[in-house]
């Protein structure tokens, strides 16, 4: 990340899942202030499936914030429009083999985003 800025990149995208937003704000953190100005900077994270549920989704914008070292993020997706399982486990199998799903429709994560950003954390939401 840091050669990818030296080089002049300003579009760093991440995710909860990826396992790297802490590796990115240490980054992040060295560079800015050192001829880069957060401004200049473009950076996505992404809400992943486990975290759709509406009382899920500010606590993991919070948490990639911090880990990014962060105020904001421009942009939030979310990640698929599908919500699984809540909880820790990134990857919710059921006893099949396949995807634990949850019933929180994505509309009712979608409101929980819009709140994001009335409240300055997010500059935009979208789905990726």
């Amino acid at each position: 990340v840091k050669a990818a800025l030296d080089a002049g990149y300003r579009h760093i995208d991440t995710a909860e899942v990826y396992g790297n937003e802490k590796e990115i704000g240490q980054a992040l953190k060295e560079k800015i202030g050192e001829g880069i100005r957060r401004e200049d900077l473009f950076i996505v994270s992404k809400l992943w499936n486990t975290r759709h549920h509406p009382d899920d989704v500010l606590p993991a914008c919070k948490k990639s914030l911090e880990n990014l070292g962060l105020d904001y993020l421009d942009l939030y997706l979310m990640h698929f429009p599908i919500a699984w399982a809540r909880g820790d486990k990134l990857m919710p199998i059921n006893a099949d083999g396949k995807a634990e799903h949850s019933d929180v429709h994505f509309m009712d994560t979608w409101k929980a985003m819009e709140k994001l950003v009335d409240e300055g954390l997010v500059k935009a939401i979208g789905v990726s």
